[in-house]
Formats: C-alpha cells, sequence, structure tokens
C-alpha cells in the first residue's frame, strides 16, 4: 500500500517539444575549458588519495581508489546532468521563440540541446590528456629494474682493478628522454589506475602506458552520458510542477466544498431554533 501511494505523489515526467542545437560550437569549447580544469583537480586528488591509499592489500588498493575515481566519475556525471537540463529549458523556450516568429540566433542554437554536445564538450577538454597519453602511448618501452645506490663501505674497492670497473657500472645515469618526461605526466593523471596495480609489476604498467589514451577518457565520457539526461530532468520538473499544481487544485476544492458544507448546516441549524 505504501508503495503505491508513494507512486501516485510521485511526479511523472512530461516531455516537452525543444528545438535541437548544434554539438560542435565555440560553446562547446568554452565548457571543455571547465572541464579540464576539473580534470587537473582530480589528477591533484588522486596524487594526494593514491599516496593514502598505497597498501599492500590487493583488494584494499582496488576499493578505495576505486573509490576515488568514482567520486571524480560522479562529479563529472552531476556536473553534465546540470548542464543538460539547463540546455533542455533553454531550446523549449527558443523553439517556441522559433514558432513565434522571432529570430533564433545561431548563438542561441549553440546553447541549445544536442546530445552529442556533452561528449564534444568532454573530449574537448580531455584532448590535453589523450593527445599526451597518446604520444607516450606510441612511444612507451618497458621498464627495466635500475640500480640501487651502493653503501658507503664500498667506496674504498673501487680504486681496485679488479673490482673498480664492475663497481663503476653503478655510477652510470640515463639521459632523462621524452618518454620519461612523458611518463611522469601521463602516470600523474592515472595515478588511481597505477596504485591499483602496485609498485615494480613492470608488465602490467607497460600495458597501462599502452591503454593510457583510453583510460584518460573514462572519467570525461561521465560527463557526456550525464549530459544524456537533460531532457529526462527537464521533464520531470514540468512533471513536479504539474503534480503541485494538482495538489493546489485538489486542496483548493476540498476547502470550497468545506465552505459549502458549513453554509448548507447554517440554514438548518436557523430552522431549529
Amino acid at each position: 500500500m505504501q508503495k503505491n501511494a508513494k507512486k501516485k505523489n510521485a511526479a511523472e515526467p512530461i516531455y516537452k517539444p525543444y528545438l535541437t542545437g548544434r554539438a560542435m560550437s565555440a560553446l562547446a569549447a568554452r565548457r571543455g575549458v571547465r572541464i579540464l580544469g576539473l580534470l587537473l583537480l582530480f589528477a591533484f586528488i588522486g596524487v594526494i588519495a593514491s599516496g593514502v591509499f598505497s597498501f599492500n592489500n590487493l583488494a584494499l588498493r582496488i576499493l578505495f581508489n576505486g573509490i576515488v575515481l568514482a567520486f571524480c566519475a560522479g562529479v563529472m556525471y552531476t556536473e553534465g546532468s546540470r548542464q543538460g537540463e539547463n540546455d533542455v529549458a533553454f531550446a523549449e523556450i527558443a523553439l517556441g521563440r522559433q514558432n513565434d516568429g522571432k529570430a533564433v540566433t545561431d548563438a542561441d542554437k549553440d546553447i541549445c540541446y544536442h546530445r552529442m554536445k556533452g561528449f564534444v564538450t568532454a573530449l574537448i577538454g580531455a584532448a590535453p590528456f589523450v593527445l599526451i597519453a597518446l604520444v607516450y602511448a606510441l612511444v612507451a618501452v618497458k621498464q627495466r629494474y635500475t640500480l640501487g645506490a651502493l653503501p658507503s663501505w664500498v667506496s674504498a674497492y673501487e680504486t681496485q682493478d679488479e673490482i673498480g670497473q664492475a663497481l663503476a657500472y653503478y655510477h652510470e645515469t640515463a639521459a632523462l628522454t621524452l618518454p620519461d618526461i612523458l611518463r611522469v605526466a601521463v602516470r600523474l593523471f592515472l595515478f588511481p589506475y597505477m596504485n591499483m596495480l602496485g609498485n615494480g609489476n613492470y608488465e602490467k604498467l607497460y600495458l597501462l602506458d599502452k591503454l593510457s589514451p583510453l583510460l584518460t577518457l573514462i572519467v570525461p565520457v561521465f560527463y557526456g552520458i550525464g549530459y544524456l539526461r537533460g531532457p529526462y530532468l527537464r521533464a520531470l520538473v514540468h512533471g513536479n510542477i504539474r503534480l503541485a499544481r494538482r495538489k493546489q487544485n485538489r486542496s483548493q476544492r476540498k476547502a470550497r466544498e468545506q465552505r459549502a458544507q458549513k453554509m448548507r448546516k447554517k440554514p438548518e441549524q436557523k430552522e431549529l431554533i
């Protein structure tokens, strides 16, 4: 019974026609800057959270770093949903103006809802990350084991010809190359994924490097998914408005019936007197 009552009181979505806009525009590019800013913020959060959630237990690493990724994706989804609803609302007004014979400018069409606009905006915002990851994926090589520093007591043996030449290998340093620079940037973006794998797993890290262009798109794509909910969220607004009007009309009708009953009772009381 309670579930049926809740269904009756719940608003049903009412879809209204709207003017379809354009997916690619200067406005989408400007919105992409906001997406870029969010991604930079997420990278900063990922670095901090990954340092905190560097557990030895694989299950715990996956759990807590997964929560970080879910939070970032949720923020993107919410942002896309909000923007999609606003664009549908503007598109409904623009269609009404067009039907009234008023001019609808190109700038107005840029604001109007288009189902692909969210994905285009997300791609524009993530483009710097994707391009860097793509270049690194093409030049990435599998990391090898690196030698550590020699203890101080070994330095006495470096002057001996038999041992010194072998120990000299520990002092050789490799030049900083483009893949090294790109690796730092890409893994900064993908810190939660890298933290799930753990340190020293060079085989899986190499696979992560090769898949980095796709991994950088996982969080931004939730903006486009959220944007697709714009028409539904706007329809719920219309449904809530209709539901509120029905409740108001019902309460007003009930109040009129109560006043009418009181008016009928007054003459009966006078006759009794």
